[in-house]
């Protein structure tokens, strides 16, 4: 790794005996009733230089804009070290006679450049300016400083005001990464100092250098992206955020607005496209933004394997379940569409129970009961049209007795299927049981079959689900049990015995840490899975 500045310099004794920044106080609001804007007073102190302590890092389009930005900064800190990446193949005079400050040509605003501009300087912080397009003294970097020593902290940013717009707010989030969805949303929790802590901010922020050069070598990404990664990456791996970070409400970064194109661009402008880099690398199906952006991908469009989460300890990626829910719920509909009789059962019927109109989160396969007596339009006019819906396929007709399609024959036989279809997408497989006697029909006086919903359609079902499935399956069937094959049990028919007392099986560790069922998921419960069992 490259060594920095800061890590050769030696440790000076005057640096253990000065303070980094001198403390302020609250003084008397009557005298700046109209302003309000020096009522917290310095206190006198022989401190650091600021300029010893802080390196500023921009990125600019144009020389232009950079420039404009350097003597705004120049303005309020006319000392202060400066490192500017540009996105321009050369660097115009203006720039290049810029006081103090290192110009870089070809870059781009990503999580490279970034982490190459914190390399080097002798500094122990940064003001990472992204975004940042004016300055005034509002973005107070004593004020970062006293908060980063006070609340030790890990980064300090503010609030921002869109340029030239003038839009104020507090850029505060936080952030949930569960059923391989992250949710993104403004607010906060917790406080101190007028200071909100966050998961992420949108704002520049200061931070230190070995932190920032830790947390950003792993971010190649564009744009916001970059630095969702860097802050909420550790979340993703461990579960547990690596940072403190706050916004404190006093402090104002200027930020690009919408006539700055790219560059204005928030976590919500943000479109699905520069999202999907993100998505491959944490495995997610699915990212929630503020403003009700809603992005969804296919397995396939983000490199999700599903047969690999069929694992003991692992929950299912919502975009698995949907692969199986398109394939379901095109059979039923086909069913109901040329009058054959056909409902869920098993642990299919057992999540639409459990998880209101849901799936397992570790299912294994579907399981449905059709009208035996109706096999030829199941093997003619259903079969072909299957063969329309995308990644389905209807296999071969299997006899389950000796009495082959004399169904009237097979139903002597009591509990038993008379023949077998098996219908596959590329990651399932759905059972399809033919049987004799077909139990939705009893209607016990009542006008119509009972119908339940499943993944948003309204499929028939036996008279009482919730019975059908308790007769099955035992008591305390909404609490959590993993699939049989996860607990060595020969057959689904096999009792399971306490289980349900036991904790979720033991979570692989190549799997991502949000898939896990221990240690994310209650064994009660569905409100946990509704973003992938929905």
């Amino acid at each position: 790794s490259l060594e920095t500045e800061a890590d050769r310099l030696p440790t000076e004794l005057n640096r253990l005996q000065r303070p980094e920044v001198c403390p302020e106080y609250w003084g008397d609001v009557t005298e700046d009733k109209v302003y309000f804007e020096n009522v917290y007073k310095t206190e006198m102190c022989d401190r650091i230089p600021l300029e010893e302590l802080v390196e500023i890092l921009l990125y600019a389009d144009t020389c232009m804009d950079g420039k404009y930005l350097v003597d705004r900064i120049r303005l309020v800190y006319p000392t202060i070290h400066i490192r500017m990446a540009l996105g321009m193949d050369w660097i115009e005079s203006a720039c290049n006679e810029l006081p103090n400050v290192h110009v870089y040509i070809h870059a781009k605003d990503n999580g490279v450049t970034w982490e190459k501009l914190s390399r080097f300087g002798p500094t122990k912080y940064l003001l990472i300016g992204r975004n940042m397009v004016d300055f005034t003294h509002y973005t107070d970097i004593d004020r970062m400083l006293r908060v980063m020593n006070s609340l030790q902290v890990d980064v300090v940013g503010g609030a921002v005001r869109l340029e030239p717009e003038g839009q104020w707010y507090l850029g505060c989030y936080q952030s949930t990464l569960r059923n391989f969805t992250l949710r993104i949303h403004p607010g906060y929790d917790l406080s101190a100092q007028s200071c909100a802590y966050c998961d992420y901010i949108a704002s520049p922020f200061l931070v230190r250098r070995k932190f920032f050069q830790t947390a950003m070598r792993s971010s190649s990404l564009s744009g916001p992206v970059a630095f969702v990664h860097m802050f909420l990456d550790s979340m993703h791996r461990t579960g547990v955020p690596a940072s403190n970070t706050v916004a404190c409400v006093d402090v104002l970064f200027h930020v690009a607005g919408k006539r700055y194109g790219l560059q204005s661009r928030g976590i919500s402008e943000t479109p699905k496209s520069s999202w999907v880099a993100l998505a491959k690398q944490w495995i997610l199906n699915r990212i929630v933004l503020p403003g009700g952006f809603d992005y969804q991908w296919t397995c396939d469009e983000v490199n999700i394997d599903c047969a690999t989460y069929k694992h003991v300890g692992v929950v299912l990626p919502g975009c698995c379940i949907e692969e199986l829910a398109r394939c379901l719920k095109g059979f039923l509909t086909l069913a109901f569409k040329y009058n054959v009789s056909a409902f869920p059962v098993s642990g299919t019927l057992l999540g639409s129970v459990k998880f209101d109109g849901g799936f397992l989160p570790w299912e294994r396969d579907a399981d449905v009961v059709w009208d035996a007596y109706k096999y030829p339009i199941i093997d003619e006019p259903i079969r072909k049209s299957l063969e329309r819906i995308d990644g389905c396929e209807l296999g071969q007709l299997v006899y389950k007795t000796h009495f082959g399609l004399n169904i009237s024959a097979c139903s002597g036989i009591t509990n038993n299927s008379c023949i077998y279809y098996q219908l596959r997408s590329k990651s399932w497989w759905i059972e399809l049981y033919g049987d004799p006697i077909i139990t939705v029909h009893r209607l016990w006086g009542l006008r119509n079959v009972t119908k339940i919903n499943l993944n948003g359609m309204w499929v028939t079902a036996p008279p009482n689900p919730g019975r059908y499935v308790r007769h099955t399956y035992g008591d305390n069937v909404l609490g959590h049990v993993q699939h049989w094959r996860d607990y060595g049990l020969p057959t689904a028919w096999t009792r399971y015995t306490n289980v349900e007392n036991e904790q979720f099986g033991l979570c692989p560790r190549q799997f991502a840490r949000h898939s896990c069922l221990r240690g994310n998921y209650l064994s009660t419960g569905n409100i946990q899975f509704q973003d992938s069992v929905l």
